[in-house]
C-alpha cells in the first residue's frame, strides 16, 4: 500500500508517467508474483514498457539487440551503461563502458555507434536526449537489458560470465528465468 501512495504522490508530481505508475501500482497489488509468469509473459510486460518509454522518448532513436550485435561483429559501436554504479556491479554488458567513461572524453567514440543502455531504456533514453542535446549522436538499447536477456545476450560481472542482474526495482523484475535478479 506504500508503494501504492508513493507512486501515485510521484505522477501528480509529473515525476512518473502515467502509465508507469499503473505498471507500478498493479506490481503492488497482489497481482501474481513475477517468478509466476512464464519468460513469453515477462517478455510482454517488457515490450509494454518499451512501448511506453518510446511514447516519452519519441525523439531518442533505437536500436534493437539484433542491431546491436551486428554492430558488436563489425567493432563499429560502443555500448555506454547509463544504470548506477551499484547496478552495474552486479553485471554488465561484455566491453560496455560506464557514462562516467564516456563523458571524459566523448571524441574518443566520435567514429563509432554510441548506444546506451540501462534497465528497460528509460534512464538510457533520458541520457541519450541529453547527450543528443549536446551535440553527441547517442541511441538508445530498445529494451535495454531486459531484451537483452530475453535474447539470450551474455552479461559479465566482476568474477566473469554471469546469470545476475541488478533489476532496479520489483516492478522490472522481468528477466528470464535462467537470471538470478536482485534490486
Amino acid at each position: 500500500m506504500e508503494r501504492q501512495k508513493a507512486a501515485l504522490v510521484l505522477a501528480a508530481r509529473g515525476v512518473l508517467a502515467p502509465t508507469l505508475v499503473l505498471i507500478a501500482v498493479a506490481g503492488c497489488a497482489g497481482q501474481a508474483s513475477r517468478a509466476d509468469l512464464t519468460d513469453e509473459e515477462k517478455l510482454a510486460r517488457v515490450e509494454e514498457m518499451v512501448e511506453e518509454v518510446e511514447r516519452r522518448f519519441p525523439e531518442v532513436k533505437a536500436v534493437t539487440v539484433e542491431e546491436v550485435g551486428r554492430l558488436l561483429e563489425t567493432g563499429s559501436v560502443v555500448l555506454v551503461d547509463a544504470r548506477a554504479p551499484r547496478e552495474r556491479e552486479v553485471s554488465w554488458i561484455p566491453g560496455s563502458i560506464t557514462s562516467e567513461e564516456f563523458e571524459q572524453d566523448p571524441d574518443r567514440y566520435a567514429e563509432l555507434t554510441v548506444v546506451a543502455y540501462c534497465t528497460i531504456g528509460h534512464r538510457s533514453s533520458e541520457y541519450a536526449k541529453r547527450q543528443n542535446e549536446e551535440g553527441r549522436p547517442v541511441l538508445n538499447l530498445r529494451g535495454s537489458l531486459l531484451s537483452w536477456t530475453h535474447a539470450g545476450a551474455p552479461l559479465v560481472g566482476p568474477d566473469g560470465p554471469t546469470n545476475r542482474l541488478h533489476v532496479y526495482g520489483e516492478t522490472w523484475d522481468l528477466a528470464p528465468a535462467r537470471y538470478e535478479t536482485i534490486w
